[in-house]
């Protein structure tokens, strides 16, 4: 993982928490968090790392889908929720889509 990378990382993680908890009605920041995500899918991922990523990533989502749909969460719980999964998934996205036109190519 190189350097911009993990801060990419990092950066879109807190801010997906920060704006789960003081932004939660904004209509711009998700497109941030969710270019972030684009950017560390494209920044952090090498091919050795497809398969590992693309699980854990499925497993994170899956969990956060699972919290989410929690009845008695308070209002916060699911937008940070919700701002951590948009991060993780368009991550998973871009590798999903590299990963499968890199099968396909085989």
């Amino acid at each position: 993982m190189n350097s911009l990378g993990r801060w990419a990382f990092l950066a879109g993680l807190v801010l997906a928490v920060i704006v789960g908890l003081f932004f939660c009605d904004n209509q711009l920041i998700p497109w941030l968090v969710a270019a972030l995500g684009v950017l560390v899918g494209l920044l952090n991922i090498k091919p050795a790392e497809l398969r590992s990523f693309l699980v854990a990533g499925i497993a994170v989502t899956v969990a956060l889908i699972s919290i989410q749909a929690q009845p008695y969460n308070p209002a916060w719980l699911t937008c940070v929720v919700l701002y951590v999964k948009v991060f993780i998934t368009h991550a998973l996205l871009l590798v999903g889509f590299f990963a499968f036109f890199r099968a396909a190519h085989d």
